[in-house]
């Protein structure tokens, strides 16, 4: 799977499975998404190249996806990931249908269509390895994302309140869930 397209600036981008050399570039991509510490919860980066190479390997290992948007005009290895999106499974065995999506964006890409690219390309890759269904969830003040994963065909179906707790200030979680061949065919027909 590759999905080429170009940005309202030129620069081309590139859709595409994740391979080892990105190991790099995704974490740096991640760190600095936590270092932003508005968008994900968790607080402290990840630094070690264990853990890195880890995380690749029990992404092959357990048949899980990661999409990758790759920026053709900035330098490999460490600078040319600029969002990535994951489907991992769940952790109980009668939920292998399910996967869990996760996205992130470099700051510097958002609000140009990238995040659309990544989780579409997951929803259809996702089909391959058998998933019917994904869940996600998102800090309920995430507007940006709630309506990108509403205008995809997810659907609220739950809230968790005051779930985290970053910097003195609680947020609440917001739960979706998309049935691929349903909610999702429904929407590409539009």
């Amino acid at each position: 799977m590759k999905e080429y397209f170009k940005l309202s600036n030129g620069e081309e981008i590139l859709i595409r499975h994740v391979k080892r050399a990105d190991i790099n570039g995704i974490w740096k991509n991640f760190n600095e998404v936590v270092k932003e510490g508005i968008f994900l919860p968790v607080l402290f980066t990840i630094d070690s190249q264990f853990e890195k190479q880890s995380w690749f390997d029990n992404i092959k290992k357990s048949n899980e996806l990661c999409i990758v948007a790759e920026n053709l005009n900035l330098q490999p290895p460490s600078n040319n990931i600029i969002g990535q999106c994951e489907i991992t499974n769940i952790e109980w065995d009668a939920a292998m249908h399910v996967g869990n999506l996760g996205i992130i964006v470099n700051k510097n890409y958002r609000n140009m269509g990238i995040g659309k690219k990544l989780i579409l390309s997951a929803i259809e890759e996702s089909k391959k390895i058998n998933k019917k269904k994904l869940v996600l969830s998102c800090f309920s003040n995430n507007r940006r994302a709630l309506n990108l994963y509403e205008n995809l065909g997810f659907k609220k179906i739950g809230i968790r309140r005051r779930q985290f707790l970053i910097d003195s200030t609680y947020y609440d979680e917001l739960l979706m869930e998309l049935f691929i061949n349903e909610d999702f065919d429904d929407i590409k027909k539009l």
